[in-house]
């Protein structure tokens, strides 16, 4: 009890004094006149908004040891022991065991703990990683918030409860998955009155080469309509945001080629501190995330910025990255090329780049994320908590996430990721 409660006040005071206090002499601002200092720290976009003043982000080096420290010990005993495990179909992109040819019914941990640099498969592998990170939570949920802005703020804000559940590259083993799926998500619009009711249910397959079902339910039309996998492409409620946006990419791994072009230093954007966050338990299946407030500059006005900067509660830690490009083999898919940057130990992806289909650069997004863990390091996941897509076409840009109510559940209701669900719950 004394031990939490130490936690949490330590947390408040980093919160609340601000990463320079927190952080000491090795913390400092990039801003218009450090600019100079995040040269091999950012995509070039968004430097250039560093550069005139646009940006500003406190900078809070970690330790490298401590940071790998933000996934449980079973985690990373289990990426050690996939080593030679696995490997890919080379038509696909898709996943699969070495001893029997196919995908396999479970797996935990990375199945590529070691990327060779001149491996030519060694994007495909980088992206196989990050999904085995996403997925270690087994299940989560949240109330997340869309706000569209331009340069005058904000002219649209869309609240959403989603929640995931993970069949495969979950802690503790494997469950019942008589439909072979990796995972499901819903997402139910709350407000304001023209989008309430508005959901969808999202079911991703084992099998290479069978997409992503998606479905969308309209309360004024009483009817779940089938859409394509294509549609996380396009924008949401008409802001500059996108749904594979999520983790900065939300689609199945076999729907991209993928191609290792470089390594780099990147800034990520990490909630509150650089280390893993407590789990507060609320009842034998659930963990709540005590997480801070991420105001935007539109919110307040108190210094200089465009309306979409984060001004609290987001720190900036500088991480060894690989350099990857994707690019989408569904020909209905509105990006062209996408420029990732992972982190080379946890496989996050905290900032892409995006061309259109015929080439031209449009658009950035950073994906910031909450690390949490148990205090026992027996349990671990990394959530999504805040995007920041920015068009440079239109100078406009959207904020997703900022959740306060952020929770790991590991044993949902399979009801709940159903047709029937996302009807029933729109009544």
């Amino acid at each position: 009890m004394m031990g939490a409660l130490v936690r949490r006040v330590a947390l408040l005071a980093l919160v609340l004094l601000g990463p320079a206090t927190a952080g000491g002499e090795d913390t400092w601002i990039l801003d218009a006149t450090s600019w100079e200092r995040g040269k091999n720290l950012l995509p070039e976009p968004v430097l250039k908004r560093v550069q005139a003043g646009e940006y500003r982000f406190p900078v809070v080096p970690a330790d490298p040891v401590r940071f790998q420290d933000n996934y449980s010990n079973p985690f990373w005993a289990a990426s050690a022991a996939n080593e030679g495990k696995y490997d890919l179909d080379p038509a696909s992109c898709g996943l699969r065991e070495k001893a029997t040819g196919k995908f396999p019914d479970f797996y935990f941990g990375y199945p590529f703990p070691t990327i060779t640099r001149d491996d030519p498969q060694a994007g495909c592998q980088i992206a196989w990683n990050f999904t085995a990170a996403s997925l270690m939570g087994g299940g989560s949920g949240a109330s997340f918030y869309l706000t569209g802005l331009d340069q005058k703020g904000a002219y649209r804000t869309i609240r959403t409860r989603i929640q995931a559940t993970a069949y495969v590259g979950r802690h503790g083993g494997p469950v019942d998955n008589p439909e072979r799926v990796v995972a499901k998500a819903t997402s139910l619009a709350l407000e304001p009155p023209d989008v309430e009711g508005v959901s969808t249910l999202t079911v991703r397959h084992l099998d290479w080469d069978k997409p992503d079902d998606m479905w969308a339910f309209v309360p004024q039309t009483r009817r779940a309509r089938h859409i394509s996998a294509a549609s996380r492409s396009e924008p949401v409620g008409g802001m500059d945001i996108f749904a594979d946006d999520i983790n900065c990419y939300a689609g199945k791994v076999e729907t991209y080629r993928w191609r290792l072009v470089g390594e780099t230093q990147i800034l990520a954007p990490v909630i509150a501190q650089p280390y893993a966050l407590p789990q507060r338990q609320v009842s034998p299946t659930r963990w709540a995330i005590d997480t801070p407030a991420l105001p935007a500059r539109f919110e307040d006005k108190s210094g200089p910025g465009v309306p979409w900067l984060i001004t609290a509660g987001l720190v900036f830690v500088p991480r060894p990255a690989w350099i990857v490009e994707g690019v989408s083999t569904d020909p209905y898919y509105n990006f062209g090329k996408v420029i990732m940057y992972f982190d080379r130990e946890m496989y996050r992806i905290y900032w892409k780049v995006v061309t259109n289909r015929a080439g031209e650069y449009f658009y950035n997004a950073m994906c910031g994320y909450t690390f949490t863990e148990a205090a026992d390091r027996t349990l671990s996941a990394v959530l999504p908590s805040i995007v920041v897509g920015v068009n440079d076409k239109t100078n406009r840009a959207a904020i997703g996430g900022r959740p306060r109510d952020q929770f790991i559940e590991q044993a949902f209701d399979p009801a709940e990721f159903t047709l029937k669900a996302i009807t029933r719950i729109a009544d």
